[in-house]
């Protein structure tokens, strides 16, 4: 399909190497109908290939692009872009290489078919105002969201909301696309830094499918608001922030690991920033208000103040709270007060917690059984799965005394067909279970 941003059609081998296969069955006048998302949904679905291969362990694997005539110019030139290889699925011309592409070129290319898709979505909408074209565009949206299992519909839906943004940050900030690994869409917006105050890379796309996922999110215009300056846009509380490891430049903003400097990289970590209106703003290192640690202590004090709502979730023979009712039920994780209190409800010293996405928290009791430990990992899994643009982590960490204390390893750590270590056969299963002794 070649609107699957984030899949690989086909993976193989060739002369023993892995390669990833996307494949494109428009027809050339198809592709030329549509030229700006033809490009950008080609790049970016070669950009994800390569990259989840390199995840895999295989770096600066081959991606084939399979098509089944002659690409036109435009396309052709997104694939030169991205270094992908030319197939065609008639076979009238030979595998074609492409040289190894470069981020600026693909950068240079998203920038101009953003800036193309933005117009052309703004005449679809009847208006030549890109800020009432986005307002329009975002209010459709919301009444009737893209189902994602349509992807044609919904990826078309994310880069048009995303193409207006961006031509509106470039109005008000100056600034261009560039390719980034921060954003499933593998592009972000650059600010300029004479007209931002700093330079500050912003993720349309990535808010975008928040926009269409979550009813309620906050709205792009707000992103417009915050991005030239989160700090000064947005007044409010200082709060911790619960984010996906890969979702943030660690070297720009505050964060802390919620175990250890040594923990998978699926654990969720800790952001601190201001909480706005309806808006949340990761603080940067050079705008802290304070000092880091004790900005830290006041985002926590903050926290504890948040009021949450508790459910039972009767689940086999266990019992599984979920904590929601708040932006910030995930990060209940961190209020050590509010944990040892779910210590005595499950009657635990010991607990299982799992912030999949966006103000939602597992929490139940370990027991000696492997099973039970495998179904609430299935639970958190299955949330964070279905969880769309508020995803957090899947991952399941160990609760002691109110404090996450380690964490539950990867499958292949648990299957009781690897064989355990001498040493550590006579502790059992729970032990095993911790990511550090």
């Amino acid at each position: 399909m070649y609107c699957s941003i984030d899949k690989i059609d086909l993976a193989a081998r060739v002369d023993g190497r892995p390669i990833a296969i996307q494949t494109d069955h428009r027809t050339a006048a198809e592709m030329l109908a549509e030229p700006e998302l033809s490009v950008l949904f080609a790049m970016a679905r070669i950009i994800n290939a390569r990259a989840q291969l390199a995840d895999d362990g295989h770096r600066n694997a081959a991606v084939h692009y399979v098509i089944g005539s002659k690409p036109p110019a435009l396309l052709r030139e997104a694939l030169v872009a991205t270094g992908a290889k030319i197939e065609r699925s008639d076979r009238k011309m030979a595998l074609e290489a492409l040289g190894p592409g470069s981020v600026g070129a693909t950068g240079d290319l998203a920038d101009r078919m953003f800036a193309q898709l933005a117009k052309r979505a703004a005449a679809k909408m009847g208006v030549r105002d890109l800020a009432m074209a986005l307002h329009m565009l975002e209010q459709q949206t919301t009444t009737n969201p893209p189902d994602r299992s349509d992807e044609a519909v919904y990826w078309t839906r994310v880069l048009e909301l995303a193409a207006l943004t961006g031509e509106l940050l470039r109005a008000k900030y100056a600034g261009r696309w560039i390719q980034t690994e921060r954003a499933l869409v593998p592009f972000g917006f650059e600010l300029d830094e004479a007209t931002a105050l700093a330079k500050n890379v912003v993720f349309p796309t990535n808010r975008a499918q928040r926009v269409i996922e979550d009813v309620g999110a906050a709205s792009l215009f707000e992103l417009l608001a915050a991005a030239g300056d989160p700090v000064r846009a947005a007044t409010g509380r200082l709060m911790p922030s619960l984010r996906a490891r890969g979702d943030v430049v660690l070297d720009e903003i505050l964060w802390r690991p919620v175990v250890d400097d040594e923990a998978p990289k699926d654990l969720p970590i800790i952001v601190c920033g201001i909480d706005g209106e309806r808006t949340f703003a990761m603080l940067r290192k050079e705008a802290l208000p304070k000092p880091a640690e004790q900005a830290l202590a006041e985002a926590y004090a903050n926290l504890a103040e948040e009021t949450v709502q508790c459910d039972v979730l009767p689940f086999d023979d266990a019992k599984i709270i979920i904590v929601s009712g708040s932006f910030y039920a995930a990060e209940k994780l961190l209020d050590r007060d509010f944990m040892r209190s779910l210590h005595d409800d499950l009657g635990a010293d010991l607990l299982a917690a799992a912030a999949p996405s966006r103000g939602c928290l597992l929490v139940g009791k370990i027991t000696d059984e492997p099973e039970a430990i495998a179904r609430f990992t299935q639970l958190a899994r299955t949330r964070h799965d279905q969880s769309g643009g508020r995803s957090i982590s899947p991952a399941v960490m160990l609760v002691s005394d109110g404090r996450v204390a380690g964490y539950v390893r990867g499958p292949g750590d648990l299957d009781p067909r690897a064989p355990v270590p001498a040493s550590e056969r006579r502790p059992g299963f729970l032990r095993r279970l911790f990511g550090r002794k």
